[in-house]
């Protein structure tokens, strides 16, 4: 039993780092693609893409290890004398599967600690001291501030010396912008993001958590520009880029963020089209395919380990 579970364990996790490297070779061939589709859906699907690996991994070696399944994708074949079907195991895996799963533990457990606290600490202390105006906290401060924290139940804050510096309607866009983060969960978005790529090694993944930040902060820019005109959400937005510093912490999403001249650009011109449906099928459609057709191969290579 042991050796059994050891060996899954070693198998979903190396095929974890395995097609995370994949992805992160592939994800420059996409990313034109990605940048120039509906940011709210790019969002999702780039989410999608960064989960693909472990994904990918879990679905692998949920059809090794089933026999039922296995039956019908590994062709047949005898150890011993004995037929039955069965998943690769190997009593050489226990080792190499109790450090990596110990290593993927620290990682998850360091994202947690790095990401999530912090935030939730923030949250309460920022509330703790902030006045509600309705949709938003206001944070008694000179300094020229707009950002959303927390996770499940997020808070938008402002602070005086923002709301001091801006015509109420610039204050209407930032807290319509704000408002879409809030709605579309885009604090959690992230968090996950970035819990699936701990394991991994950071290069891998910087690219795409950065492109998933500017999706989100474009996708909510729109949100806002659907009920005012999108020039003055531009406008607010090079407004408060004057004022607002570019620091921001964990589980923190602030107004100005990053990318100015591409989300203002992209609130001027014409919206971009969300990518058909028949291609996101398509696409889903060929990475179970590419499982399935894996797992022949990988369960010959993986009984050739001793």
């Amino acid at each position: 039993m042991l050796t059994l579970a050891a060996s899954m364990l070693l198998c979903f996790l190396l095929l974890w780092l395995l097609f995370g490297a994949l992805s992160c070779a592939v994800y420059p061939l996409v990313r034109n693609t990605m940048r120039s589709i509906d940011p709210a859906q790019a969002s999702v699907l780039l989410l999608g893409w960064i989960a693909l690996p472990v994904g990918i991994a879990g679905l692998t070696c949920a059809v090794l290890y089933s026999p039922d399944v296995s039956a019908l994708l590994v062709a047949g074949h005898c150890h011993l004398g004995s037929c039955r079907q069965h998943g690769p195991q190997s009593a050489g895996a226990i080792l190499p599967a109790a450090l990596l799963l110990v290593w993927t533990a620290l990682r998850l457990c360091n994202g947690l600690r790095s990401q999530w606290l912090p935030a939730r600490r923030l949250g309460r202390e920022l509330a703790a001291v902030g006045r509600c105006r309705g949709d938003y906290l206001e944070l008694d401060t000179p300094e020229a501030a707009a950002f959303t924290v927390g996770w499940w139940n997020p808070r938008v804050f402002i602070t005086a010396g923002l709301r001091a510096a801006c015509s109420p309607r610039e204050l209407d866009c930032i807290v319509l912008h704000e408002r879409g983060h809030r709605r579309r969960r885009d604090n959690v978005r992230l968090l996950v993001a970035r819990l699936l790529g701990q394991p991994l090694p950071h290069c891998w993944s910087q690219l795409m958590l950065e492109d998933l930040k500017l999706c989100c902060e474009q996708a909510s820019d729109q949100f806002a520009a659907r009920a005012v005109a999108p020039e003055e959400v531009a406008a607010a937005l090079l407004q408060v880029a004057r004022l607002q510093g570019r620091g921001a912490r964990p589980g923190v999403l602030a107004f100005t963020g990053s990318h100015i001249e591409r989300r203002v650009r992209a609130l001027l011109d014409a919206p971009a089209s969300p990518l058909p449906g028949e291609w996101v099928f398509a696409c889903v459609s060929a990475a179970v395919l590419f499982t399935l057709a894996i797992v022949n191969p990988l369960h010959r290579a993986l009984e050739m380990i001793p």
